[in-house]
């Protein structure tokens, strides 16, 4: 069980330094710039030291900030972010345990991750760190109830919670011909959920002061830094087992569940 937490560990940090570098490419190209190129062929190794950089920086706290709290939030942050995977998203073997309530259990980490960002600007003490905070927090816990009604009835439609549910429900017919519609308004709540452009409210680009994060650099930003590519990898996968067929198109790397714990 150790083992396997460690490589799932490791697999989903290089999928989300990926997806970082992909993402900084693509705005690249559709601002007309370079971009990453100088790190490795054509920039693919920018992650690796961009990560190097973040590691290696030294952490200042801040003199009137409750030290505990002020590293202990962005540690749970990541600690939420890595239980996600835990669950059984990636297939009915591989995950390290399985719950009946998949969709209330991702539901109930995604809430605990936006509390974490109101306590981090709170515990900062920092007037913009604190407005920040609440305003990415109150953005979050609304748009979770927003998604909790959907899926509430796309689960009636099921009859369960569960993800091994919604696999054996789509064998035949995927959920996305009946809520086309309606998926069209998840994507953009979760562009909402994720600050992913045009819906950047509680961090833009074009601002100074990075949100909730002001006061934090090296390995702990690096844990928020990568929370919100978490959550926006995660929320694909959750899409894609909710209305594409779930696991039904990687049957055949399901061999790999020999290989786990």
């Amino acid at each position: 069980m150790l083992i396997y937490s460690i490589v799932l560990m490791l697999v989903v940090t290089l999928i989300i330094a990926s997806i970082t570098l992909l993402e900084r490419k693509l705005l690249s190209l559709v601002q007309r710039r370079v971009g990453p190129n100088f790190v490795g062929y054509k920039g693919r190794l920018q992650y690796l030291a961009d990560a190097l950089k973040l590691f290696l920086k030294g952490v200042a706290i801040p003199s009137g900030a409750n030290s505990f709290f002020f590293v202990a939030m962005p540690s749970l942050a990541g600690a939420v972010c890595y239980t996600f995977w835990m669950n059984s998203i990636w297939g009915p073997s591989l995950s390290m345990f399985d719950v009946e309530y998949n969709i209330v259990y991702a539901s109930l980490l995604s809430i605990l991750f936006g509390l974490c960002v109101m306590l981090t600007g709170y515990f900062s003490k920092n007037k913009y760190s604190v407005m920040a905070g609440l305003r990415a927090a109150i953005l979050m816990l609304n748009l979770e109830i927003f998604l909790g009604i959907v899926f509430l009835n796309v689960c009636f439609l099921v009859e369960s919670f569960s993800f091994a549910a919604f696999a054996v429900y789509q064998e035949i017919f995927w959920l996305i011909f009946l809520f086309f519609f309606l998926l069209s308004n998840i994507l953009l709540v979760f562009l909402l959920e994720v600050n992913r452009t045009p819906f950047d409210l509680a961090e833009a680009e074009s601002e100074l002061v990075t949100g909730y994060t002001t006061e934090y650099g090296g390995f702990y930003f690096a844990l928020f830094y990568l929370g919100e590519y978490f959550h926006l990898f995660f929320f694909s996968c959750l899409i894609s087992v909710v209305f594409f067929g779930s696991w039904e198109l990687l049957k055949p790397f399901l061999f790999l569940h020999n290989y786990t714990v």
